[in-house]
């Protein structure tokens, strides 16, 4: 069944100009939109980055300008240390002990601690307790002997501050010798969360301090000493150039996109313990930083809706311009299918499609015109049929009749070629009786020659059934075995088969519905056939067997072969390559229509100077469907 074209189609016109128009302009606004928020997004990145950095190299400079101010104030005091008598003969007398504190506290600080101080404590040790900078070493063996040190944090007193130590050297005014040093512990949060925590932008942008390992140093967000876990991340800031970078990880516990600002404490990096590092770390929420942008794309997404939402109501508005006078086109042609040729398309669009209306018009006039002259010939033919009926009638009636007398031919035929087998065998008998002089022997002859008699007439009646079809009650279960046994012996006894070898591999085998004087004469013309190809002498096999409910008999000869090309025409009437006192060509022609007539198959194969083998199928057969 053909499916109609509404049927197969599934996007009209109208539909697939408006996705023409739809893709054709919201392609390339979805892509531009893309585009440019890919590049913005980029370019902001960079402008944030490069601000961040701007703010992390500020922030450190402050820090470092504080700590130098610290430091030049340590100087001051470890000048006066050094003129100061009492302290000046202490250092010089103490034998140089390692590490002996000479003053715990000086200068002098309150007894009571405060929370806002800055300096959490001073003191004076020897020389011996002296730091070595990185360097070669000092003339005396001993190293390079730092002017000031910073070292890292340190968790003391009772109230558990953060503090870390600047230790400045204390030398002689004239000679410049060591004479000790000058220790004093600052509160991390007195002295640099006022630098740091001030810092801030946004509702989460802040700077800290962060050390080569990731300790937090100071931050308004982390508690100090606590470590930023990412080594990576902090090997990425931890840099001694400053810069910016892009990562997965804030530093303060989640993993999200970040910006990140970074930048060394130069100053405090150089008087630092030899391998650590203070940097300055700027940073702020992703989603803080990117919210005027993700504004910003909402407000162009808009536009974009807005944009293809025009171009929808312009591809409708399109397609109804272009669709409707289609339609109207369509319903024309639908009516003059039908046969209406007297309806004219109005369509008013003056463009194309008006053109293409008025020619469609046209071929309508012209269309209406041809019909109306072809129905004038057509009823003048008719008058000229029907004038010539009687002449039309006459030759088909001489058609039939030929038709019959062809039939008649082969009928006749056939019977002379099937009636010489037995009556060849009824000579054979009449010659032995004439020569016998056993009585009984004679008796069985005669009995003989009454069976072939009987036989020439079913096959008279047989063969008229080519012209004219039996019924299937005529039918009934034959035993394969028995007639082709029967065959055999017809053979042998026709004087065919003398120098001629039988074999017989004869499998119980179910019975088929048939005439049993057609399937015996199947077998006999096929056995006769082979012997006649073998030039009456060789082996001549025949077997039976069930296969998939099917009673199959092969006949197998040793005769010279058949070609290919008499293969494909053996079965057809009046085909022989015998002399012309050996056969008419109807004996496997006749064959075939009786396995036929019983639904059943033969086929041939042969090989040269081996045989041929005929296989034939016969449908199992049942004893009702037999009656």
């Amino acid at each position: 069944m053909k499916t109609s074209s509404s049927e197969r189609r599934r996007l009209g016109l109208r539909g697939k100009l408006i996705l023409a128009i739809f893709a054709a302009g919201s392609i390339p606004i979805a892509v531009g939109l893309w585009v440019a928020y890919d590049r913005g997004n980029s370019q902001l990145q960079a402008v944030i980055g490069d601000s961040f950095k701007a703010l992390a190299m500020n922030s450190a400079s402050k820090v470092d300008a504080e700590i130098q101010r610290v430091i030049t104030i340590n100087r001051t005091l470890a000048a006066e240390a050094a003129a100061d008598p009492g302290l000046r003969n202490a250092l010089l007398h103490t034998g140089r002990s390692p590490a002996e504190a000479i003053q715990v506290d000086w200068p002098a600080l309150d007894s009571e601690d405060q929370p806002d101080w800055i300096l959490r404590a001073s003191q004076v040790t020897g020389a011996a307790s002296g730091l070595l900078a990185d360097g070669p070493p000092s003339p005396t063996g001993v190293g390079r002997v730092a002017a000031v040190r910073i070292s890292g944090l340190s968790l003391q007193g009772e109230q558990q501050r953060f503090l870390f130590r600047i230790s400045t050297r204390i030398q002689d005014a004239d000679s410049g010798t060591l004479m000790g040093w000058l220790h004093r512990d600052y509160d991390v949060k007195n002295l640099l969360d006022p630098l740091v925590y001030p810092v801030r932008f946004g509702d989460t942008g802040h700077v800290m301090i962060i050390d080569k390992l990731g300790a937090i140093v100071s931050c308004p967000l982390l508690r100090t000493g606590s470590r930023i876990s990412d080594q990576a991340l902090v090997g990425r800031v931890a840099d001694d150039n400053e810069g910016w970078i892009s990562a997965h990880n804030d530093g303060h516990g989640s993993q999200k996109f970040s910006i990140i600002g970074h930048a060394p404490l130069r100053s405090v990096n150089e008087i630092l313990e030899p391998g650590a590092g203070w940097y300055m770390f700027v940073w702020q929420d992703s989603s803080e930083i990117f919210a005027p942008t993700r504004s910003l794309l909402t407000g162009v997404e808009l536009a974009g809706l807005l944009a293809i939402g025009l171009l929808g109501i312009l591809g409708l508005y399109a397609s109804s311009r272009i669709v409707k006078p289609i339609r109207k086109l369509r319903q024309a042609a639908a009516h003059i299918a039908g046969g209406d040729l007297n309806r004219s398309p109005d369509i008013d669009t003056g463009d194309e499609i008006e053109d293409l209306a008025h020619e469609f018009d046209d071929m309508r006039v012209q269309l209406r015109q041809f019909i109306s002259t072809l129905e004038d010939k057509v009823d003048e033919r008719t008058r000229e049929l029907e004038d010539t009926q009687a002449e039309k009638d006459r030759i088909v009636e001489h058609l039939i009749q030929a038709e019959k007398m062809a039939a008649m031919g082969t009928m006749a035929s056939g019977i002379g070629h099937e009636i010489n087998n037995p009556l060849y065998a009824i000579l054979g008998r009449a010659e032995a009786i004439r020569d016998e002089q056993d009585l009984d022997r004679c008796r069985a002859y005669g009995k003989d020659i009454i069976e072939y008699a009987k036989h020439i007439g079913e096959i008279v009646k047989d063969l008229s059934g080519y012209v004219r079809p039996g019924t299937q009650h005529d039918r009934e279960l034959v035993d394969v075995n028995e007639k082709l046994s029967e065959a055999v012996s017809m053979v042998e006894q026709s004087l065919l088969g003398d120098g001629v070898e039988f074999t017989r591999s004869l499998a119980p085998v179910p019975g088929i519905a048939a005439k049993p004087e057609e399937i015996r004469q199947v077998f006999f013309n096929v056995i006769r056939n082979g012997i006649q190809a073998m030039g009456e002498k060789g082996t001549l096999d025949v077997e039976s067997r069930v296969d998939d409910g099917h009673v199959v008999v092969m006949i197998r000869d040793t005769g010279p072969g058949i070609t290919k090309d008499h293969q494909r025409k053996i079965f057809d009437p009046f085909f022989t390559t015998k002399g012309p006192d050996e056969g008419e060509g109807l004996g496997l022609f006749i064959v075939q229509q009786i396995v036929k007539k019983y639904d059943g198959e033969i086929t041939v194969e042969s090989e040269h100077d081996v045989g041929t083998v005929f296989s034939i199928r016969f449908p199992v057969g049942e004893r009702n469907g037999a009656l």
